[in-house]
């Protein structure tokens, strides 16, 4: 290990240079020593100098295991952080390819390009969809020209744009998105924008323009993943797009991050670790990448799981410095017998000193075994944490897009045309679920419901059609005429879910405050929930991982032993989730011993938070302890 590196890792280096002093004093000793030997005592300083070169050997030992084990800590929980960051963006921003795509094939928005709607219409309908997808911050409706028709930000005073977007959008079939500068925000300085064309009988009538509040979820982002690090987004050009600490790295500033040996360092002083994106569902996206920056000189926390077992290889290195050790102690004693019977006295502080530098550096060795078990433990408690908050947080993130997408469909014109009429155009609804629900594959069937609870219409399983529904979900559904309020079932069987658990999410028709019915919307939980799991999941660890409510019920497991709405009794270890509290402790779980880690869900955005669902969830990881 160079020395430039060694100073990266300051308990390693430490005692290096303990252990070096002593080697130093060793030295010094065995020269004062051999300069005034003379006859028996003149093999006792060649011996020293044998165990001498044996303490270097082990000492470099040490050294490498110290180093090794504290870089990898270091790497690996900088690169889960970094890996995290780029991965809980880009799940959001697929998200929004699929808003811009939807929003765009919109009956009431292509009406009023055509002129069969005034603009204060089509600005109420905009800023009804904004409240329930709250992460937009403007919507922008253009001309093919780029005159703007509506958009519904004040702040944002526009009137024509000659961004290259435009032209972009009109030449795609799909989605557009940038980051920059742009004359369609002139609230901003850079934003992040969506643009699909508007096309009404094969012909392109207009643009429709999505711009993300980037920073406000670039900062829930950072609560969940700095901590004390520095989190940053690069683009193409390694030039900052957005900062964790826009003090120490402020926007813009362009980064160069330096290779030494087989570490990347930031401003050659701080460990820095970078990852690009996996994509999701095929969605890539601009080409950014994350970095985590360690801002901490010792990377060294206390852990409550006290009881690290010190790996194999370091056993060796101790039990070799014992034996050392007891050679030394040889050493003496024959010193001492040399001394007493031919009267070299000079060797009693010589050997007084070598007992002390004996017992100095075993200490030293002793006290590093101790610090690398810890540095294991904490890698593993703290990696543990951050992935299970962040199975939590990903779950949140999905079901806050569900409740908006319900209340967004459920203000669909032609719903409340056809639920006004004594018979509704089954066909009519039939089809217009069925095209969402090809859009949105999370969702294993939409339906309509009448003001008695009778299904009238659905996107895929239409043998339900006719029947009624009765839970209280949807009796608070149709008392209900708050177009922002949503409903969800109790996670529990369902016959719209082939009679496995789930949950649906409902909300109310509305006609002038008088509720119509309402629709429903089956989130596939098995698929979903399952792969969130699987996706937070920490590598190259034996272990499972479970999303429970506050009874310990189930809501899904990576453990095949482990099924939906099977329970597990968390008090047995003196677990009480009614705190609704993060939690780490080692538990004996199937004859198995885990470390088991809790993390509560805190909700997204006004997703269980400031909106009227209450739903108390757990992410729970159990990973598999072999010490």
């Amino acid at each position: 290990m160079s020395a430039q590196n060694l100073t990266f890792f300051p308990f390693a280096k430490y005692i290096d240079d303990t252990i070096e002093e002593q080697n130093r004093l060793l030295q010094k000793i065995s020269l004062t020593g051999k300069i005034n030997a003379f006859g028996p005592s003149e093999n006792l300083f060649e011996t020293m100098n044998s165990a001498l070169a044996k303490f270097i050997s082990i000492k470099d030992e040490l050294i490498d295991a110290l180093v090794l084990e504290q870089k990898n800590k270091i790497l690996g929980e900088l690169g889960l952080r970094s890996q995290l960051a780029i991965d809980v963006l880009k799940r959001n921003l697929f998200e929004r390819t699929a808003d811009v795509g939807f929003l765009a094939t919109d009956g009431e928005i292509i009406k009023f390009l055509k002129g069969q709607h005034q603009v204060e219409y089509i600005k109420d309908r905009l800023e009804a969809y904004v409240k329930k997808y709250s992460v937009y911050d403007d919507v922008i409706l253009l001309d093919t020209n780029g005159y703007v028709k509506a958009n519904i930000n004040p702040k944002n005073r526009i009137k024509k744009s000659t961004d290259k977007i435009i032209e972009q959008a009109k030449k795609s079939d799909e989605f557009v998105e940038i980051y920059r500068k742009s004359d369609l925000i002139l609230h901003k300085q850079k934003g992040l924008l969506y643009a699909h064309k508007i096309v009404d009988n094969e012909n392109i009538i207009g643009i429709l323009v999505l711009s993300f509040k980037f920073q406000d979820e670039l900062d829930t982002i950072f609560k969940r993943v700095a901590d004390n690090n520095i989190i940053l987004y690069l683009s193409d050009k390694s030039g900052v797009i957005a900062s964790s600490n826009r003090l120490l790295v402020p926007l813009d500033h362009s980064v160069r991050l330096y290779k030494s040996n087989d570490l990347t360092l930031f401003q050659n002083r701080k460990i820095a670790v970078s990852s690009n994106s996996k994509g999701y569902q095929g969605y890539m996206g601009l080409e950014w990448q994350s970095t985590a920056i360690s801002l901490s000189d010792d990377n060294h926390e206390d852990s409550d799981i006290n009881d690290a077992k010190i790996p194999p290889k370091l056993n060796k290195i101790i039990n070799n410095a014992k034996e050392l050790v007891e050679d030394l102690g040889d050493v003496i004693i024959n010193g001492e017998l040399i001394a007493s019977k031919h009267r070299q006295y000079y060797l009693s502080p010589i050997l007084d000193t070598l007992r002390q530098i004996s017992t100095t550096m075993l200490q030293k060795i002793n006290e590093s075994a101790t610090k690398l078990a810890a540095v294991n433990t904490q890698a593993l408690t703290k990696n543990a944490q951050i992935a299970t908050s962040f199975s939590i947080d990903l779950m949140d993130r999905n079901l806050y897009e569900r409740a908006n997408d319900c209340r967004w469909w459920a203000l669909t014109p032609r719903f409340i045309e056809e639920l006004s009429k004594s018979e509704p155009d089954s066909e009519a609804m039939n089809l217009i679920l069925k095209n969402i629900n090809d859009l949105y594959t999370v969702y294993t069937n939409l339906f309509i419901f009448d003001r008695d609870g009778k299904i009238v219409s659905a996107s895929n399983d239409r043998t339900i059609i006719g029947e009624h529904i009765n839970i209280s979900a949807v009796k608070q559904t149709l008392q209900n005429s708050n177009p922002q309020n949503y409903f969800v079932s109790n996670f529990e069987k369902s016959p719209f879910y082939d009679n496995r658990a789930t949950y649906i999410y409902f909300a109310s028709i509305v006609n002038k405050n008088t509720t119509l019915g309402g629709v429903g919307i089956v989130f596939d939980a098995e698929v979903e929930f399952k792969a969130i799991l699987e996706d937070s999941m920490l590598q190259n660890v034996i272990g499972f991982s479970i999303f429970c409510d506050i009874n310990g019920k189930i809501i899904s497991s990576t453990n095949p032993k482990l099924k939906p709405l099977d329970s597990i009794d968390f008090s047995r270890w003196k677990i009480h989730l009614e705190a609704k509290e993060a939690i780490q402790k080692v538990v004996e779980f199937q004859d198995r011993r885990y470390l088991l880690t809790i993390e509560p869900s805190y909700g997204y955005r006004e997703y269980k938070i400031s909106d009227n669902y209450k739903n108390d969830i757990f992410a729970c990881s159990f990973l598999e302890l072999n010490f």
